[in-house]
């Protein structure tokens, strides 16, 4: 992946471009058998399944948004430390990242961060925590607001 900030950022809107085209498909779907029921037959499985999906389609794509966030954490954190053996937590990464001299990312902003990374983790490990659930679009501005203090090139 690019060590440019900008193809981040490029890399986590598309994410969210998906996100948009697989929420109008799913409406879609959902009028269509709405509106003509013999669309999906009552025993295709799939037709008990397009509600969940529909239901769990955000989550699934904060999953998807923060990996993109994390993968751009990772790539940065080893062009400053020159340390690929070492494997860090993406809460460490937020802190050590967000708390580096000269970097001095707000508090606000790491936690902003740190709250995607709740959500993300409610939906990824299915744990019983239940976080302050966010929309796509509010995950995505938190996500990228953390990059944006990241230097242009690492």
């Amino acid at each position: 992946m690019p060590n440019r900030r900008f193809d981040w950022h490029e890399h986590i809107k598309d994410i969210e471009g998906e996100y948009r085209a697989a929420r109008r498909g799913i409406d879609r779907l959902i009028e269509q058998v709405a509106a003509t029921p013999d669309i999906l037959t009552k025993a295709d499985p799939s037709r008990a399944s397009i509600r969940n999906a529909h239901k769990n389609l955000e989550g699934t794509y904060i999953v998807r948004l923060f990996a993109a966030f994390e993968a751009a954490l990772r790539s940065y954190y080893l062009s400053r430390t020159q340390d690929s053996n070492r494997d860090e937590v993406a809460s460490v990464l937020i802190d050590t990242i967000g708390g580096r001299r000269g970097q001095g990312i707000s508090m606000a902003v790491r936690t902003g961060a740190h709250e995607v990374r709740q959500v993300r983790n409610y939906w990824a490990h299915e744990d019983d925590t239940h976080p302050v659930l966010m929309s796509i679009a509010d995950a995505r501005a938190r996500l990228q607001t953390f990059l944006s203090w990241l230097p242009e090139m690492w």
